[in-house]
This record gives C-alpha cells, sequence and structure tokens, in this order.
C-alpha cells in the first residue's frame, strides 16, 4: 500500500511541477552560475537512498497530520510563483510540498531520512535575477579592491576604477563572471555536503558552513591578484590566455583544501555512517 502512495505522490508531484522542472533544466543548460545544478538531485537522491535503506523501520510509521498545513504553504507558493511567472517562488514550493506529503503519510522518522536532501535541493533553484546580480556586484568590488591592494602592498604601481584594474603595461575589469560568485554557489554546495558526512556538534558544522563563504572570497582574490603579477611580469596576453583557464578550477580546489584543513583543526572527522552531529 505504502509503495503504490509513494508512485501515486511521485506521479502527482511531476505533473505539478513539469512547468517547474522544464525552467529548472533550461536554467541548468543556461546559466554558467547553476551549471552544477543537474548533480544536485542526483546527490540528494544517493543521499535519501542510503539514509531509508540504513534507517530501522521498527513499528509502522505514525503519520504526522499537522504537516498538512506544510504542504499546504508549498501549494500557496506555488500558486504565487505561477501566477506571477516567478518560477523561482515555485521551485521553492517545492521543498515544502514534498517534505509536507513525507511527514503526513511516514511521519517524522522517515522525514529525518529526508530532511537533508530535501533541504540540499535548495542549491539547484536559481536566485531571483536581481538578488544574483546584486550579490555578484558585490563580490565583483571585493574581487578588484582587495586584489589591487595586495598588487600596491607588493610595491607594484596600480591604479584602481571601480572594477577597473590598470597596471603599467596592461588593463584588466575584473567582468561579473570573474566575481567569483560561480565558484561560491559551487563551493557552498560542496561544502554542506562534506559537512553533512563529518562527525562533529552542530555548532562546529555552522562554523565551518560560515566560513566556506570567505575561503571562496580570499580564493577569488588570490585568483585575480596571481593573473595581475604574471600580466605585469609576463604581459596580458599571458594572464588573459591559459593562466585565466586553469586558475578557476586550481582555485576552487584550493578552497575547499582549505576547507578540509579547517574541519582538521577543528577536531571534525569523516564517518562512515553519514552525518553525524
Amino acid at each position: 500500500m505504502k509503495k503504490k502512495i509513494t508512485i501515486l505522490l511521485a506521479l502527482l508531484l511531476s505533473i505539478l511541477y513539469f512547468r517547474t522542472f522544464t525552467w529548472l533544466i533550461n536554467a541548468w543548460l543556461t546559466d554558467p552560475y547553476y551549471s552544477h545544478g543537474f548533480l544536485i538531485p542526483i546527490i540528494s537522491g544517493v543521499i535519501a537512498w542510503r539514509n531509508i535503506h540504513n534507517y530501522k523501520k521498527e513499528d509502522e510509521p505514525e503519520p504526522f497530520k499537522p504537516a498538512i498545513l506544510i504542504f499546504a504553504f508549498g501549494l500557496i507558493l506555488y500558486v504565487i510563483g505561477f501566477i506571477t511567472v516567478f518560477p523561482f517562488l515555485s521551485a521553492l514550493s517545492f521543498l515544502f510540498t514534498a517534505s509536507g506529503l513525507i511527514l503526513y503519510f511516514y511521519g517524522k522518522p522517515t522525514m529525518r531520512s529526508f530532511l537533508f536532501p530535501v533541504s540540499f535541493l535548495i542549491f539547484a533553484i536559481p536566485l531571483p535575477l536581481l538578488i544574483l546580480k546584486k550579490l555578484t556586484f558585490v563580490l565583483q568590488t571585493v574581487s578588484a579592491r582587495h586584489s589591487a591592494s595586495i598588487i600596491e602592498l607588493l610595491g607594484i604601481p596600480v591604479t584602481r576604477t571601480g572594477a577597473e584594474i590598470h597596471l603599467q603595461d596592461a588593463s584588466f575589469i575584473v567582468g561579473l563572471p570573474c566575481s567569483g560568485m560561480n565558484s561560491l554557489l559551487s563551493l557552498l554546495a560542496l561544502a554542506t555536503v562534506f559537512i553533512y558526512i563529518l562527525r562533529c556538534p552542530r555548532y562546529k558544522k555552522a562554523v565551518l558552513l560560515s566560513v566556506t563563504i570567505p575561503i571562496a572570497i580570499s580564493a577569488n582574490v588570490l585568483r585575480v591578484t596571481s593573473l595581475l603579477l604574471l600580466a605585469n611580469a609576463y604581459g596580458a596576453d599571458t594572464a588573459i590566455g591559459f593562466f585565466h583557464t586553469l586558475f578557476s578550477p586550481l582555485l576552487f580546489i584550493i578552497a575547499f583544501i582549505f576547507l578540509i584543513l579547517v574541519s582538521i583543526i577543528i577536531a571534525c572527522t569523516v564517518t562512515a555512517g553519514g552525518g553525524g552531529g
């Protein structure tokens, strides 16, 4: 009976959210900030499958009747997003409708197994364009300002006007793609999974998640500074060629290594049994 209910609910949600899922897939294909979007539901599904198989059923789960309010709230968000043509709200509503249905039909113990996988789907939902542009502009300004300051501290003549950085023989604009927003979103998603599998108190996990943002920003400042140093030493063509392409994944890896080091310093260890805390 439970399997039939599960299949029916999955079918109904697929029909209801078909338009929203189509929007999400199109965003993952076209938005460079969310090219990691395809990985999120896969990771979420794997964790959910693993959690539910590790969950030991003692008795028939007792449905949590108040969860109908969570489901109703999700439907309200969906309707508002549909009427206002604001797909972000419709996509966000899925987290509430799915959680409400799981709680209502399968109870709290089952929902605990699905809590992280469902919540993790937030990283697959593109932020509203206005918010994304504002955040990107802030990161762009921070990267340009601090990179220019480091170059100046190294004794290299440099002037900065907004996002424009001028060296003696070269000029650069720290454009929106170089703001580090892409790396920040991807690193936050990766860090969230990494932190989830760590065994340590919740407050330490919160610390790790909070330091992910400054680590990502610092990594991007280091990337821009490195490119400026290359341009000063070997010319702009060298900096914007091979090394510009190389430094993006390299600095992402370095940022994640720093996150691992911080987890070691605060005595968090990886557990084979899933998220601890």
